[in-house]
């Protein structure tokens, strides 16, 4: 039977659209046909389906008057039946040549997603291609439609070329997993390192010459060496990083067996204060070549595109992987040490202004990228943790806990090898969180209860400061805590947004000053007055509703002029008809204090007037609680004190393969 054939370009008529066409045999009355739901590397539905239009049968000839192919046996017409949001019924003859067409809006210019113009055709092939199931294992064509004569243009891609832009896949799998770049302007730059051969394509920046672009390569050259030593070889012979440098800011990369596509910008500054984000999310992504897209756990062994497929370990394939991206560039000179801290501390900012590490551990956080995405915007406030952000400090925690207790022997590179040469031995047998466990019990069996420590640690929800803390005096560092800086969110635990028209409410912390007065997500502060000691505990910390006729005085336009005016008038009468004399005798202005430098102290109050999206209006009074802070800045910096021994350890730690 003749492999699947698929041929893609842009669609002639419709702007932004990709124009898709696959080809097979089909064998038995009818084939099912199904576009992904999702793409390996984002765990949550995509629904691609809402990209896809005019899917129809059509002959060699073209679409038939009905819309359906006729059969060249029978001349009885095929019928194309949508059965789910995501799948199609064909019936046809047996053995019969079908084809079908359809258009993909294609106009999401990320790292993971499809985009078309008439300079660049980028696509990612699991969002649009439709595929058989049953036959994901068979072998697959594509052709590409570059364009021909003066206006052809190159292809970045990592499959095989059969020439005249076509390219052979082993499978569906492999056809999906080979994204590419279609463009009269890309750059090529190549180079070999172990063995391995390494292009990187870059579409919407120039690189650059001189010393440079020298010392670009020879960054790319040393993490690229670094990792295939530490892990002892490679999984392909040959590797492709996609560079897209977009013209607003942006940061995101997705990882393929063969190849990477990394979208940064703006992209004025994608060799200066990007450079070290490209050379972070380049080294993540190549660590993923192993980590995910080689070993990976046993319940994503064999990708299924059309339903949810549920994994506990979000923390070995993106938390381990998130931590590797950095150590490797520490490693190889890239990063130096307090540059590598500077990038722990950064994770470690985002585990401590997350409550949800209270609510969730790792496991239930990795379910729950099906649930809610990589956003929180559309969930409840601190649900739960990042696979990414967590996952790291833990893969942080676990290394130097092995390390400590093995006296610089074991590390979790030693168990990243072991997972890839298991792979090796069996590539289609994947892993479970118990093999990770046995390993660290056959290893070191006295240093820790193993299960207890995995229990803690990636079952259940945990704050990690204090034995984070404890483990970085291993290897000469100490944590030092420091107050919050936003005073606001430090006593009232309010997280707020500032630069959106009114100051705004994100989040608040269960129990805190500002949750008890009743703030929520998405209120709108109309007025606000810090209070001064002498008054601050003359209110309790209970919301004060505005009655009906206060409600209609704040009835105008958000932008009014004389909308801040009134909301103050508001504000104090109502204060001083809650309280008394003491606040007539206040002097207030008209106009609210400066957000930008709204600054409170620990046994000051603050009261806000704010509405809902109801235009339900209220008034917060919220007071410090005496000895409580609601954030915190933790950060690891070298110990200046450290022993002998322990800065020995922060050296094998650092330790790089290649020297």
């Amino acid at each position: 039977m003749p492999p699947i054939h698929y041929s893609i370009g842009a669609d002639p008529i419709r702007p932004r659209h990709l124009k898709v066409r696959m080809e097979w045999t089909g064998s038995g009355g009818q084939t099912t046909l199904r576009l992904p739901q999702w793409r390996p590397g984002r765990y949550e539905q995509g629904n691609f389906t809402r990209n896809l239009v005019a899917l129809q049968v059509i002959s060699p000839s073209g679409v038939s008057p009905s819309g359906a192919m006729d059969n060249p046996r029978s001349n009885a017409p095929l019928r194309l039946t949508k059965t789910t949001a995501s799948e199609w019924v064909l019936q046809h003859e047996l053995d019969a040549r079908l084809a079908i067409e359809y258009s993909y809006f294609a106009n999401q210019p990320d790292a993971g997603a499809c985009w078309v113009d008439p300079e660049l055709l980028y696509v990612n092939p699991v969002h649009c291609c439709l595929y058989i199931p049953g036959q994901e294992h068979e072998p697959c064509t594509l052709q590409v439609d570059a364009g021909s004569g003066a206006g052809l243009r190159q292809v970045a891609i990592a499959l095989p070329s059969e020439g005249e832009q076509r390219y052979a896949a082993s499978s569906f799998h492999e056809m999906v997993d080979s994204p590419f770049l279609v463009s009269s302007k890309l750059h090529e730059i190549r180079w070999a390192t172990e063995g391995v051969n390494f292009v990187l394509w870059i579409h919407g920046a120039e690189f650059p010459e001189g010393d440079e672009s020298g010392r670009i390569l020879r960054d790319f050259q040393a993490f690229c060496c670094e990792q295939i030593l530490t892990m002892g070889s490679f999984p392909v012979d040959t590797f492709h990083f996609m560079l897209l440098a977009l013209p607003f800011s942006f940061y995101h990369g997705v990882e393929h067996l063969r190849s990477t596509v990394l979208a940064l910008g703006p992209q004025q500054h994608l060799w200066t204060s990007l450079y070290k984000e490209l050379m972070g999310v380049a080294s993540h992504e190549l660590f993923h070549a192993w980590n995910i897209k080689s070993f990976r756990p046993d319940v994503l062994q064999t990708y299924r595109y059309e339903g949810l497929m549920f994994s506990e370990l979000g923390y070995v394939y993106e938390g381990f992987t998130t931590y590797y991206g950095d150590l490797f560039l520490a490693r190889c000179g890239v990063l130096n040490f307090e540059e590598y801290l500077d990038e722990v501390n950064a994770y470690l900012l985002r585990h401590t202004v997350n409550y949800g590490r209270y609510n969730h551990g790792l496991h239930e956080s990795s379910m729950d990228t099906w649930v809610d995405g990589y956003s929180s915007l559309h969930s409840a406030p601190h649900r739960r943790v990042s696979i990414y952000a967590e996952g790291m400090l833990q893969a942080l925690h676990l290394d130097l806990t092995l390390r400590h207790y093995s006296g610089n022997t074991l590390s979790l590179d030693d168990l990243m090898r072991f997972l890839w040469q298991e792979h090796g031995r069996n590539p289609q047998q994947g892993y479970g969180e118990a093999k990770l466990i046995n390993w660290c019990e056959r290893h070191l069996p006295a240093a820790c209860d193993w299960n207890l420590y995995f229990q803690e640690h990636y079952a259940q929800a945990m704050s990690l400061e204090k034995r984070l803390g404890a483990m970085v005096r291993t290897v000469g560092c100490e944590m030092i805590v420091g107050p919050c800086e936003d005073s606001i969110k430090r006593y009232m635990g309010l997280q707020m947004l500032w630069n959106k028209g009114l100051p705004t409410v994100e989040h608040t912390v269960p129990g805190s000053p500002a949750a008890m007065a009743g703030l929520g997500p998405g209120d709108r502060w109309l007025a606000w007055q810090i209070v001064g000691h002498e008054l601050a505990t003359s209110v309790d910390s209970r919301p004060l509703i505005l009655d009906q006729d206060r409600n209609a005085i704040l009835s105008v336009p958000d932008d009014s002029s004389d909308l801040q005016a009134k909301a103050r008038k508001i504000l104090r009468e109502t204060l001083v008809r809650a309280v008394g004399e003491p606040f007539a005798s206040v002097v207030w202005h008209d106009a609210n204090p400066d957000p930008s430098s709204l600054s409170v102290e620990a046994e000051q109050a603050l009261a806000v007037l704010h509405a809902n999206s109801l235009g339900h209006y209220s008034i917060a009074w919220m007071k410090g609680v005496d000895g409580i802070d609601f954030y915190n800045h933790y950060k690891i910096t070298p110990d200046q004190k450290a022993t002998a021994e322990q800065l020995a350890t922060r050296a094998a730690w650092m330790a790089s393969v290649t020297r």
